[in-house]
């Protein structure tokens, strides 16, 4: 490739615009970016399939090449400047305009906007087409990977739906001040629940609370909301390998939520390498949600109980010393850009609830923030703790980190 087209845009390749979205979201944006890069690095990354990768590779491969005297061998066709031009505006718009999702805690979300991606942390708020300002201080975008675990009763489920009415809450208010704004946005949501945690009820009940002090309908809320019931592994696996399908037939979802994914995976019979491929499977369709299809994709996910020696190496009741509780799946199915919730309470004494933050490769200097669950059993703000982490921080041994979560 000459020096010249080492500089040429990704707007060039003749690829889905889905994919160029995604590559221009995780911050390729010429061909030299990621020219280097194998198939299998751009899947794990991405998400997408194997066949996409390897024609992404070859098309800037033939670019590489330089033109070819063969008639054989056409080489891909050129886009003018001007369709350049219009085809990364059009991206640049994409990934400006996204909706946002809140935890109805706005501790859990100033916790959450420490870790976004700086380039659309910047939207802060936007002006809809009458020239309207939007709010959009909620911290969960179309893109965004969240892990919600923690111990039972901890508050997981309640968070999660949270999520999801404010989701459905913005979308109605957004339909109300902008109607032609509103058909362009998403705004429908996809539960997946395993274990019965989100039932029909609890999500009509949620619904009814949610519209108590407007005048919204409960109707109006559910109506947007897809609830799948997967009660086993089989039908499970098999969801997931439908999950790219069903998300084309249904383009509005751009908010995904998983109840528990770590349900169906954690029998002692399931032999490490058919639970190496499924979470693999995970990975690949969870990125395919995020990237091609533009979706927030919230799991929650049980502890595990995992017992140590005094220096740190796996053992069983006789030989353990101590236990942590972590994740139950592990980073088995996580990528890079995941953010991991850990939802916990204080010690004794203490009756806030907690929640712990954590991205690979990130440093942030608040990890952690309070809130509680109300009356209605919903997600929400300490009223003394609401932009700021509690003037007495939990105990040492109840702060996650990379390698122990919980420790007692």
């Amino acid at each position: 490739m000459s020096p010249a087209g080492h500089d040429q845009p990704i707007a060039r390749l003749n690829v889905p615009r889905q994919l160029k979205s995604a590559l221009n979201d995780a911050g390729y944006k010429t061909l030299a970016d990621i020219r280097t890069f194998a198939a299998s690095d751009l899947v794990a990354e991405l998400g997408i399939p194997e066949h996409q990768a390897d024609n992404l590779l070859q098309q800037i491969a033939s670019y590489q090449a330089g033109p070819s005297t063969s008639s054989q061998d056409p080489k891909p066709p050129l886009l003018s400047q001007k369709h350049v031009q219009a085809s990364t505006a059009a991206d640049l718009l994409s990934s400006s305009y996204l909706p946002h999702f809140s935890t109805s805690s706005a501790s859990i979300d100033n916790l959450i906007a420490h870790f976004k991606d700086p380039r659309h942390s910047s939207f802060s708020s936007r002006a809809s087409r009458k020239g309207k300002e939007k709010d959009e201080s909620a911290a969960i975008t179309p893109g965004m990977t969240v892990e919600i675990s923690g111990p039972p009763g901890g508050g997981k489920t309640a968070l999660a739906l949270g999520i999801v009415l404010n989701a459905r809450t913005m979308k109605i208010k957004s339909r109300r001040e902008d109607d032609e704004e509103a058909e362009e946005e998403a705004g429908e949501v996809l539960i997946i629940d395993t274990e019965g945690g989100i039932t029909a009820e609890r999500v009509r009940m949620a619904a009814v609370t949610a519209t108590r002090a407007c005048s919204t309908l409960p109707r109006d809320i559910l109506h947007g909301i897809h609830f799948v019931r997967i009660p086993t592994q089989t039908q499970m696996i098999a969801f997931l390998h439908t999950l790219d399908d069903w998300l084309e037939a249904h383009p509005k979802v751009n908010l995904i939520v998983i109840d528990t994914l770590s349900h169906h995976f954690r029998q002692p019979g399931l032999d490490m390498g058919t639970r190496r491929r499924i979470m693999e499977l995970v990975k690949q369709k969870i990125g395919q949600a995020t990237t091609l299809h533009r979706c927030a994709v919230i799991v929650c996910n049980q502890l595990a109980t995992k017992l140590l020696t005094a220096e740190n190496k796996p053992a069983n009741f006789e030989t353990g010393d101590r236990a942590i509780l972590m994740p139950q799946l592990g980073d088995s199915w996580t990528t890079g850009k995941t953010l991991r919730l850990v939802l916990f309470r204080g010690p004794p004494g203490d009756e806030l609830r907690y929640v712990h933050a954590e991205m690979s490769g990130s440093s942030r200097e608040l990890p952690w923030a309070c809130f509680d669950i109300d009356i209605d059993g919903m997600s929400c703000d300490v009223p003394d703790m609401m932009f700021a982490p509690p003037l007495t921080p939990p105990p040492r041994d109840l702060i996650p980190n990379p390698e122990t979560l919980l420790d007692f």
